[in-house]
């Protein structure tokens, strides 16, 4: 039997049927919304968006992957809006030309080879230690009073910190401060459901938070580090090397791949191993299961919003005709619990093989980040199930405030109460 979208709304395609992506109904739990329009309307168009709605794995892999008819580059859109001469000349919209998401052909290869290049460094250098080291620190200055609030505390410093670091600021510095607020702006800039006076705003901060980024970048070069700056800047292939605003393009990327993203997979996360407590057990006491508990945790509950195309000419979905400039919206939410895809997709199992990749991008667009955001998420949740003994929400599951990000969806708090471990596997080997 179909599942409808809510207790006050119509199913799709009947009058009265409202469809609000930031709704808190919608951040609570779109699943049952999500399968009510791939049962029943997954071509659904979004007259309030003047955009397909895709819900079908199938349709988005598909569109994802696409990219002779579809591309991200916003500036196709029939809709689009050019900026003013003066908005052109702001430093944040500026960036939006040499973002990897808006660059084509031979440029977007380029600039992937040379950021593939910069973070495979990084990669072999091995993150773990740095990863291990942080969420202790985060963990140490909250153990001893027996609770936290879950996403302040960790969840959304934790991924973002590790990027600051990473990049060689100094930890704990007003640079990394700063580089935490510049995360917080970063997915609400060039987001459609954005409006302009927000978007403005955000803008508007980001460019003076950027100055620090780029005073980073001015000073690695005269005093290279051990860091991903310094390899962003060292990065070079074929004679090519990175431009300033690339390098600064680029952090934006990582920041909107590898912070909030992964900042709410760690509390959406938590809430499921929570609300299955048989499943917490099993990654903390398995350790060979949490590879792929990171990415079931990322499949059941996927926190990007949608992912927008745009038809680079007059072509065809399936039986439908696309103008040129028509939005496509790719539900990945939508598609991760397909049963075409899935066997009983709405079953949290951190055992289960992951059926594809295509929770972290598809074809040239696959994240550049997912191996440090898998990581990430295996490394938190090691050592904070490891140290924090019996945790449990602080209040009723149902009481749980989602919301207040546009791009991404997931708890605004989670109040957790839990023993200390001092001893506990992750800290005995961080002294060894």
């Amino acid at each position: 039997m179909p599942h409808h979208p809510g207790p006050n709304s119509s199913a799709p395609g009947e009058p009265g049927f409202v469809f609000d992506l930031l709704s808190p109904e919608y951040d609570r739990d779109p699943y049952p919304l999500l399968r009510a329009l791939r049962e029943q309307s997954p071509v659904f168009w979004w007259p309030e968006s003047k955009a397909f709605f895709l819900t079908r794995h199938a349709d988005v892999v598909a569109v994802l992957g696409d990219d002779a008819n579809f591309t991200a580059d916003r500036r196709v859109w029939n809709h689009y809006v050019p900026p003013t001469l003066e908005e052109q000349k702001h430093p944040v919209v500026r960036l939006q030309s040499v973002n990897i998401l808006s660059l084509e052909g031979r440029e977007h290869t380029r600039v992937r080879k040379l950021a593939s290049m910069a973070l495979t460094r990084r990669a072999v250098r091995n993150l773990e230690p740095l990863m291990r080291g942080l969420a202790d620190e985060l963990i140490d200055a909250f153990i001893e009073r027996g609770e936290c609030d879950f996403v302040r505390d960790f969840a959304w410093t934790y991924p973002v910190v590790i990027i600051s670091r990473l990049l060689g600021i100094e930890p704990n510095s007003e640079r990394e401060r700063s580089f935490r607020i510049l995360a917080d702006l970063d997915g609400v800039t060039f987001n459609p459901m954005v409006d302009a006076e927000e978007r403005q705003q955000a803008l508007d901060q980001m460019a003076i938070h950027l100055d620090e980024v780029r005073a980073l970048m001015d000073e690695k070069r005269l005093q290279p580090g051990d860091d991903l700056m310094t390899d962003l800047i060292r990065a070079e292939s074929e004679g090519d090397r990175f431009q300033a605003d690339e390098i600064i393009a680029l952090i934006l990327s990582i920041i909107a791949a590898g912070g909030a993203t992964t900042a709410q997979s760690f509390g959406l996360g938590l809430i499921e191993l929570l609300r299955h407590p048989e499943q917490l057990a099993l990654f903390r006491d398995e350790p060979s299961v949490r590879p792929n508990a990171c990415h079931e945790i990322a499949r059941y509950q996927m926190p990007g919003r949608f992912s927008a195309r745009y038809a680079r000419h007059a072509t065809r979905l399936g039986e439908l005709e696309l103008p040129q400039g028509q939005m496509v919206i790719c539900s990945v939410a939508a598609a991760q619990r397909d049963p075409a895809l899935v066997e009983d997709p709405d079953r949290f199992d951190i055992r289960r093989e992951p059926a594809d990749t295509s929770v972290f991008g598809v074809g040239r667009h696959f994240c550049i980040g997912a191996q440090l955001a898998r990581l990430e998420l295996e490394t938190g949740f090691r050592h904070v199930l490891e140290r924090l003994r019996n945790p449990r929400l602080g209040i009723d599951f149902d009481d749980i405030a989602y919301g207040g990000n546009p791009a991404v969806r997931g708890p605004l708090a989670l109040p957790l109460r839990f023993e200390a471990s001092t001893a506990g596997p992750a800290r005995v080997q961080r002294q060894s």
